[in-house]
């Protein structure tokens, strides 16, 4: 190898390690929707309104403690037979999956929200809003 092809390597090299990896996609942000209770108000993800999740992402239910039973009804299901309503009788996570692709685009309220056998004031003005995958 000549010294000016060991030169160009040398430029080269650099080059490819700082630009290839920019052209990776990032995933998906995922994480639990964490849903509180606190004297009859339920909060998810600190507030009590709508997430936003892509649609491509596993939705992931879990209480404040593990302690805590919870369930959540949608008023409409985005999510696979079976996966609604989402029960945790003892409290632990509960991954639901990824929501239909027929459910981005759309709002999918709470009809009812329990946390520990307790109703939370105002469950129907929260719920999942699903985007569409980046």
């Amino acid at each position: 190898m000549t010294p000016f092809h060991r030169l160009l390597a040398l430029a080269v090299l650099p080059a490819l390690l700082v630009f290839l990896p920019g052209c990776h996609k990032a995933s998906a942000p995922t994480g639990p929707q964490y849903i509180i209770y606190n004297g009859g108000n339920c909060e998810q993800n600190g507030g009590a309104g709508i997430v936003d999740i892509y649609a491509n992402q596993p939705v992931i239910y879990q209480g404040a403690t593990a302690q805590l039973e919870f369930q959540i009804n949608f008023a409409r299901c985005p999510l696979a037979a079976g996966n609604c309503p989402v029960n945790s009788p003892n409290g632990t996570s509960v991954n639901v999956g990824a929501p239909l692709p027929s459910a981005a685009g759309s709002t999918f309220m709470y009809s009812s929200l329990k946390i520990d056998n307790e109703p939370c004031n105002g469950a129907q003005s929260m719920g999942l809003r699903v985007l569409p995958s980046p």
